[in-house]
């Protein structure tokens, strides 16, 4: 972290405290003894209290419902709450209210939160971390950590094989609110260890009557260069049906983006070539070698991305004190990838002139190349030496098309009796993902130049047309086909009871079941033309000149057009020597898992003080299965694992606008399916060193059957400060300390046949943790001596800080035992600092929001290579700064538009290497443009 954004964000949360002096002179002092127990389970106002996987209501502000007007204490001024400041005003009163931490974005209105998905959403949120990439925020991270759980509507969800869902799946014109646990309590559905995070949707009784609204809006891609519509439509109605109340609600939408990222790199591999045989001239450079990276390469990241959704709700209670509810969840991705790269492969058969060294060194900053082509080469048989492979330009040209469908349903009703609520919840989840790539290989036949700069990266070619078609030759096909499957049962059933004027407020009590199934399938495969060599320009295909993002180099050349790829694969197929069908795809593995798990919880407290103190028993029987029996038990048949969770939490009104919170608990996170694994993909070494040797050995990548779920203490505390309606400002701190973290590690074994084969895979390590603090606050400016235009400014900002480190496996050598090193290193993903910056207006029918997202360098990658130890990649993220606009035109239509990412900075990532006893040089990885996007639309709502 810079010292300029160290200044920045503590300017920011000065002027947010010194706001507050002021302000909280006047306003009315809100009486603690009016906040609910706990957080209520629904936004219909009669529901229990929390029970496991309910979620948190629509908060009214402190002195009325939402939207309401508070009146200033002293000043006589009027704060009108509405738009943005409402919710803000509600994410402030979850955090506020709930005896858990929670960081909440709030959806101000049907359809009108900030950004395009809810991942990137998230990045709003104190201690959450976001990476981006195809236009969009996605790997979502909750301080520094993955290992979190999803819920809709407090039920588990997720996509696949996997645990969790992909939060970009959620279109945020279709959610109400987005809720970030950072605290566990025994009710919950188990959280991970960093939390849980919570997607709520709209439901009829959220609604005091009936309402048709939604939004239609057209969105442009910047460097995709073409615009898309996309629309969100809502319908809801409440009814009365005898002495009771009916509500449906109905939410469909549909989002599209065509996308495109580019990148320039530098790869990984540090080739050093000696000063014969003409290949290269190390001339002024230290040493008798010239070091620089064997490939560069110029990579589009493209495609057409759509995502259908919707959802239903039916709300009934027949009484006040019984409700019965259904709901239905549809989630859909497409998305049609036409990725394509360009690269320079200085490796081959290369002459080199005119190189320029780095200072004092022989590490090459620039030079001219000569790549070879082939033309006039005889074509060789397959299977025998080809002097095809020798030319040093290729392309791929991708045709990727993935699918994804998943379904939730669910049901179950609230019953009230005197003292007692009962909840009984059932769902069900299926959810498939399939994947078909088509990727057509080329290269160029003709001799090229090519300069190269390795600083930038960036490098141009001359000395042929890349344009031309019939200059490139097919060099091969290359095919994957994967599916993967999941489905679901959850019940649970809960019970609390209610005390009267007492101490312990409540006792509650649940238990729930889960049985999980799930499989995946992957094969793919690659060939080069039978016939040898084959113009480009013979094949059934259409190309087009593709022009990307100018990075400074080469970025135009003729490629297939996607559509010509996949209407032709049964050509290009017996082109290669394929059958006209598909590659099947092979079985991976499959997997089942049944989890039973109970609670009990006490919530205590006083006007003053209140607290909660719980536990959960879990017991967890998981068995992953590949396509061979192993022949071990515990493998074969599952292992079966019982933890016990204990939680306790404590709040602590010191004034009524000052709290204290602390918290500690236990949780358990499960390894993925894919971890367990038991089957593995052997990868024979290639080029023409000796195989099975240390320096180049086979390869084993797969999982690890024997994995344990990993487990955390966690420890958190809070001083909370609500000075106004709309404003409050935290410090939060936290720590937790980890047992059997899950990371990649790698081992050496020696096999009587193959020799040594190098075995890669994930496993549990020693001790680890985590220690960092989350500084939040907003205010608004409310100050009677302003003019009342002036009042609609206001301001949001927080700070995340994250110190987190496990214990880093060593690289043994042959049938040497795997040891840890001390607990030193940051975890790979992990930024130190994270941090977001907001400006506000509202006011007369404008409403204005300024963000700067902006996250600290973080260690991208550490392999573990044998003979380059120090190798590493660290990523400096680019800060991100996105507009949102919205004008009422009268109650019932506004005008809205969006731009994101409009700085466009780079993306940087840089890599260190020593490979092969080398001193250690650093280059840049890679560069990379994201995509920005401008929207523009309007908004409508009738009823209410």
């Amino acid at each position: 972290m810079t010292i300029k954004t160290f200044a920045l964000c503590s300017a920011s949360a000065a002027a947010l405290l010194i706001a507050a002096s002021p302000a909280a002179a006047q306003v009315q002092p809100t009486d603690p003894t009016q906040t609910p127990d706990k957080v209520g389970a629904g936004t219909s106002g009669d529901v229990p209290a929390v029970q496991e996987g309910q979620t948190t209501p629509a908060p009214t502000d402190d002195q009325g419902g939402p939207g309401q007007q508070t009146a200033a204490a002293d000043e006589g001024t009027t704060v009108v709450v509405t738009g943005i400041r409402r919710s803000l005003n509600s994410a402030r009163n979850i955090r506020r209210n709930s005896e858990q931490i929670i960081d909440s974005v709030v959806a101000e209105d049907i359809g009108k939160l900030p950004d395009l998905n809810t991942a990137q959403t998230a990045s709003r949120i104190p201690g959450v971390q976001v990476y981006r990439q195809g236009g969009e925020a996605q790997n979502v991270l909750v301080r520094g950590l993955p290992n979190f759980t999803t819920t809709y509507n407090g039920r588990e969800i997720f996509t696949a094989e996997t645990r969790v869902v992909a939060l970009q799946d959620f279109p945020s014109s279709n959610i109400a609110a987005l809720e970030v646990f950072k605290t566990s309590s025994a009710e919950l559905v188990e959280p991970g260890l960093a939390g849980l995070i919570n997607v709520r949707s709209r439901r009829p009784f959220d609604f005091s009557d009936g309402q048709i609204a939604g939004s239609v809006w057209a969105l442009r891609t910047r460097q995709g260069k073409d615009w898309a519509p996309n629309f969100n439509f809502l319908v809801t109605k409440r009814f009365d049906v005898g002495s009771g109340e009916l509500g449906v609600l109905a939410n469909v939408s549909r989002t599209e983006m065509t996308y495109l990222d580019a990148e320039i790199s530098n790869t990984d591999f540090l080739q050093t070539f000696d000063a014969v045989g003409g290949r290269l001239n190390s001339n002024g450079g230290t040493g008798t070698a010239a070091r620089f990276p064997d490939v560069q390469r110029l990579f589009y990241r493209s495609g057409n991305r759509v995502r259908p959704s919707g959802n239903v709700a039916i709300q009934y209670k027949p009484t006040p004190d019984v409700e019965f509810y259904a709901e239905g969840l549809y989630q859909g991705f497409r998305n049609k990838i036409d990725d394509r790269g360009l690269n320079a492969e200085f490796y081959r058969n290369t002459a080199a002139s005119n190189l320029l060294f780095r200072d004092g060194t022989n590490l090459v900053r620039s030079g001219t190349f000569t790549l070879v082509g082939t033309a006039g080469v005889i074509p060789v048989p397959p299977n025998a030496p080809n002097p095809l492979d020798q030319e040093g330009l290729f392309s791929f040209q991708g045709g990727t098309y993935n699918k994804t469908d998943t379904y939730q349903i669910a049901g179950g009703t609230r019953i009230t009796r005197g003292p007692w609520k009962f909840n009984v919840d059932i769902a069900r989840t299926k959810s498939t993902f399939k994947g078909s790539t088509e990727s057509l290989d080329r290269r160029w036949i003709n001799p090229a130049t090519v300069t190269l700069d390795t600083d930038r990266p960036a490098f141009t070619v001359s000395g042929i047309d890349l344009t031309d078609p019939a200059q490139q030759r097919f060099a091969g096909l290359f095919e994957q086909n994967q599916k993967s499957t999941g489905d679901d049962w959850q019940v649970r059933g809960d019970v609390q009871y209610d005390f009267d004027g007492s101490f312990l407020k409540n006792v509650q009590a649940g238990v729930r079941y889960a049985t999980r199934d799930a499989e995946r399938r992957f094969s793919d495969r690659f060939a080069g033309p039978i016939a040898g060599f084959t113009n480009a320009s013979t094949l059934p295909l259409d190309f087009e000149v593709f022009n990307g993002v100018n990075v400074g180099g080469t970025s135009e050349w003729a490629a297939p057009t996607y559509d010509s790829i996949r209407d032709n694969l049964a050509i290009l197929r017996l082109l290669v020597g394929f059958s006209t069908s598909p590659v099947p795809a092979a079985l991976i593995y499959t997997a089942s898992e049944k989890n039973l798990a109970g609670y009990g919880q006490l919530n205590l407290g006083s006007d003053d003080i209140d607290g909660t103190v719980g536990f959960r028993v879990s017991r967890v029987k998981t068995r992953v299965n590949g396509p061979i029996p192993t022949g071990v038990p515990e493998i074969d048949e599952g292992s079966k694992r019982t933890v016990f969770l204990p939680n306790a939490s404590i709040r602590a009104r010191v004034t009524p606008e000052v709290q204290l919170r602390a918290a500690v608990s236990k949780t358990r996170t499960l390894a993925s399916f894919e971890q367990l694994n038991p089957g593995g993909t052997l990868n024979r070494p290639s080029g023409n060193l000796t195989v099975g040797v240390p320096d180049n050995p086979y390869t084993v990548n797969g999982g690890n059957p024997l994995l344990k779920p990993f487990t955390s203490w966690n420890g958190d505390a809070a001083v909370e400060y609500y000075f106004a309606p709309s404003s409050f400002v935290s410090l939060t701190g936290f720590h937790r300390r980890i047992k059997g973290f899950i990371q990649q590690s790698q081992v050496d074994v020696t096999d009587p046949t193959l020799g040594v084969v190098r075995i890669i895979g994930p496993v549990n390590t020693g001790k680890g943790r985590i220690t960092g603090f989350e500084l939040q606050g907003q205010a608004f400016a409310d100050f009677s001596w302003l003019p009342e235009w002036a009042r609609g400014f206001g301001a949001q900002a927080n700070l995340t800080y994250i110190k987190a480190k496990t214990q880093q496996p060593t690289v043994p050598g042959p049938n040497a035992p795997l040891s840890y090193q001390p607990i030193t290193d940051q975890l790979n993903g992990v930024s130190k600092w994270n941090y977001n910056l907001v400006g506000i207006y509202e006011r007369n029918g404008l409403a204005a929001r300024l963000t700067y997202n902006g996250r600290s360098s973080f260690r991208a990658l550490y392999p573990l290579r044998g003979d380059d130890p120090t190798y590493t990649e660290i990523a400096h993220p680019a800060g991100r700064l996105d507009l949102s606009l919205n004008y009422d035109i009268n109650d019932a239509f506004t005008l809205f538009g969006d731009w994101t990412n409009i700085t466009r900075k780079k993306f940087r990532q840089d890599f260190t290497s020593a490979r092969n006893g080398q001193p250690e040089a650093e280059f840049v990885r890679y560069k990379r443009y994201d995509e920005s996007t401008i929207s523009a639309g309007v908004r409508f709502r009738f009823g209410r």
